[in-house]
């Protein structure tokens, strides 16, 4: 029979390859496998924190987010500290609708991790759409203080200046997003900024951006149709 040591050794070879065969799954878009394979892990090991979390996440970029909830206050309650759980469990009611206890679990990360930058951004998402513009301004900018490069941020706190008239900064805040990863959502949203400031050949032509990528594509369809009908 192999010492102890040994089979300790074997346990945690068999974590670890399992871990990197999930996440492998997650990377290439096969969540469902993903997920059986976290589940093994915790099969193995019922205490295992990477795997509850990640199952967590895969669950909810599959759509399934209710399953995912479930992992995540089990490992909350597993470990309260554990930050990151707070913070993927405020994702995960985001993506329900749930915003109070979504900005409520987004609080309670930057308490116990204060310097957590997307526990700014996506709080403010969550206070943007809740429709607390200033509170979720506040977080914004924090956010990108601690993370200049999160196109996230930028493009919610482009909403906010679109929403409050403030066209240029909305399109300066859609553009450095773009600049970051493009979205055609982001795109659409920068051509109607652009039609608030009155800039119809740059409206026109982010529309017409759009649709060459999406050619059904609503809301750039309607703001093409819009600008076309006010042409002199």
């Amino acid at each position: 029979m192999p010492p102890l040591a040994e089979l300790g050794d074997t346990k945690q070879t068999q974590l670890d390859s399992l871990l990197r065969k999930a996440m492998s799954c997650v990377k290439s878009g096969k969540a469902d496998l993903a997920i059986d394979l976290f589940s093994e892990m915790i099969s193995i090991a019922p205490d295992n924190e990477a795997a509850y979390l990640n199952r967590a996440n895969a669950y909810i970029q599959s759509g399934q987010v209710a399953q995912g909830l479930a992992d995540l206050s089990f490992l909350i309650n597993l470990k309260p500290t554990f930050a990151e759980a707070w913070f993927n469990r405020g994702i995960g009611y985001l993506a329900a609708g749930k915003l109070e206890r979504a900005i409520a679990d987004f609080g309670e990360t930057l308490r116990l991790k204060p310097d957590f930058a997307r526990a700014y951004c996506n709080r403010g998402l969550a206070l943007v759409r809740k429709g607390a513009f200033d509170r979720a301004l506040e977080d914004l900018n924090v956010g990108l203080e601690k993370s200049p490069n999160s196109e996230m941020c930028y493009f919610a706190r482009g909403d906010v200046y679109f929403i409050k008239e403030e066209f240029q900064k909305a399109v300066d805040d859609y553009t450095s997003g773009l600049n970051i990863k493009p979205n055609i959502g982001v795109l659409s949203q920068r051509a109607k900024a652009y039609e608030g400031l009155g800039e119809r050949e740059k409206a026109l032509a982010d529309f017409k951006a759009v649709l060459a990528q999406v050619p059904n594509y609503k809301p750039a369809q309607d703001g093409l149709k819009r600008l076309s009908q006010t042409e002199k």
